[in-house]
Order: structure tokens, then C-alpha cells, then sequence
């Protein structure tokens, strides 16, 4: 009998660790932006209402000074700083949008440019990858901190997008932000969205801003798309709303729909395949 209880319990543990193994990674995307802030807020909400409608479950981690809380009701809301410190709850926390996707804040915004010591970072950095397991896609917009990283490990491990425009001194922040993550993080690849422009002129940026890179850095960019200038983002925005929820047809959100449906069919296989090329 205890032969039988053992072999039922050996079995029941495989079982479980092939569902854990055979679960997908959560896809975890940060957004540094090179445009207005008011650019990346707009940014973050249209991608995650579009990967919703998608039918992926998405969380936002709002984790940059610039961020435009309140649209999201988080302006008051605990943060996962606070969590680990005992002050509030995880339920606290995390609120649910009326774009269909739920989001929380790191910490407070006048913390995150200081990296925090140790014991701190260890304690976010463990709820961070317990929180994103729960989801399908965790957007994070974010920044470097004063070490000219992103303020967790998991978001210097996985994808990083920068957004930028066709002006010169955005084209000029965004090889910065490259050129310093790659300081401190080695050698890796980037995506890029560029806003305000046709695919036409969106594709003359990358092949100037991918040319120096590769020139100076040895890195690899990989386009993820353009944004249109399309007047129906601000109607959208003033009306509290997503661009694909409020004009499904407007240029905006065909191109946004797309870059949602590139970054859910990447998943991280694509990105995974170029960091292994530069180890």
C-alpha cells in the first residue's frame, strides 16, 4: 500500500509541475518614452485596451514620474512599495479600468529615480513576479532611475520598447536611453514605436536611429510600428475613452491594433532567440 501511495503521489506531483511547466510566461513589455509624457500614458492605454479586446488579460505597472495617474484612479492608490511594507493589501492595490484592463503603481512617484537598497528591491522584485504571473501581458511604463536602469530586475531582463517621434531631439533621447541602459545592462536589443508619422517616415527614423546603433553599439532594433497623427486620439482621450473603443476605424487604431497583435504573437520567443545570439 505505501508503494501505491507513493507512486499515486510521485504521479500527482508530475502532473503539477507540467501544468506549471506547459503554463506560458507572462509577457512582461516596459515603454521608455523619448515623447511628451501625456504621448506615453496614451501609448500604454490604447495598447493595453486593444490587447484586452484581444482577449489577453493585462495588467499596466505604472512605474515613471511622468505618469498621468489619476487616469487610471491611481492617484490616491496604494502602491506595491507599500504592500511590502504592510501599509495596504494587494487587493488594495490593483484597480480595474473601464478600458478593460486592471493597473498598479510601483511606488510613489518622488521614489523611483532612487534605487532602492537591497532588502527593499529583493522584496518588490519577488511581489512583481508573483503579481505578473497572474496575467496574460504586464505593460509597465516606466524610466531609468538614477543608476540608469529600469526600477526592477524582471524589467531589465525582459522587453524593452522605446517610443519616440520624428523630432530630432526626441530621435536624440531615445539613442541616450539606449546608450545608457546599454552601459549598465550589456549588450541587447530594443524595440521601437514611432509616433506622429506615416510607416513611411516611421521607417526612415528606425533605419537612421538602427544604423547608428548598430554602427556604435553592435545592437540590433527591431521596429514594432508607426502611430499615425490622427486627431481622433485626442477626441478619444477627451472622452475618457480608447481610441479603438470610441473610433474602431480611424487610422490610430488600425496601427495600434497592430502593434498590440505583434506584441501578443512575439510572445517572448523572437526576443528570447536575440539575447541568446549576443551571450
Amino acid at each position: 500500500m505505501s508503494n501505491f501511495n507513493s507512486s499515486v503521489m510521485h504521479n500527482d506531483q508530475a502532473a503539477g509541475l507540467r501544468r506549471i511547466m506547459a503554463k506560458p510566461k507572462p509577457r512582461v513589455v516596459s515603454v521608455l518614452s523619448a515623447s511628451p509624457s501625456q504621448i506615453q500614458t496614451r501609448l500604454i492605454t490604447n495598447l493595453a485596451a486593444s490587447m484586452a479586446n484581444q482577449g489577453s488579460d493585462v495588467l499596466v505597472m505604472h512605474a515613471s514620474e511622468s505618469t498621468i495617474e489619476y487616469s487610471d484612479g491611481l492617484d490616491h492608490a496604494p502602491s506595491l512599495l507599500d504592500i511590502i511594507l504592510e501599509k495596504n493589501t494587494l487587493q488594495q492595490a490593483i484597480k480595474s479600468t473601464k478600458y478593460g484592463f486592471s493597473c498598479v503603481k510601483l511606488m510613489q512617484n518622488n521614489l523611483l529615480t532612487n534605487p532602492s537598497n537591497n532588502h527593499t528591491s529583493s522584496q518588490l522584485n519577488l511581489l512583481f513576479n508573483q503579481l505578473a504571473q497572474q496575467y496574460d501581458m504586464v505593460l509597465v511604463d516606466t524610466m531609468l532611475n538614477r543608476a540608469n536602469v529600469l526600477p526592477l530586475n524582471k524589467l531589465n531582463e525582459s522587453e524593452i520598447i522605446i517610443q519616440l517621434s520624428r523630432k530630432p531631439e526626441s530621435i536624440t533621447q531615445a539613442y541616450s536611453l539606449i546608450k545608457q541602459l546599454c552601459s549598465e545592462l550589456g549588450r541587447r536589443s530594443f524595440g521601437i514605436i514611432v509616433d506622429d508619422s506615416t510607416d513611411a517616415q516611421a521607417q526612415v527614423v528606425f533605419r537612421n536611429i538602427s544604423q547608428v546603433a548598430k554602427r556604435f553599439m553592435q545592437i540590433e532594433l527591431d521596429f514594432f510600428g508607426a502611430i499615425p497623427a490622427d486627431s481622433h486620439l485626442n477626441r478619444a482621450s477627451k472622452l475618457g475613452r480608447s481610441v479603438i473603443d470610441a473610433f474602431p476605424l480611424a487610422v490610430a487604431s488600425t496601427a495600434l491594433k497592430q502593434i498590440a497583435q505583434r506584441l501578443d504573437y512575439k510572445h517572448d520567443n523572437i526576443f528570447n532567440n536575440k539575447q541568446a545570439s549576443y551571450n
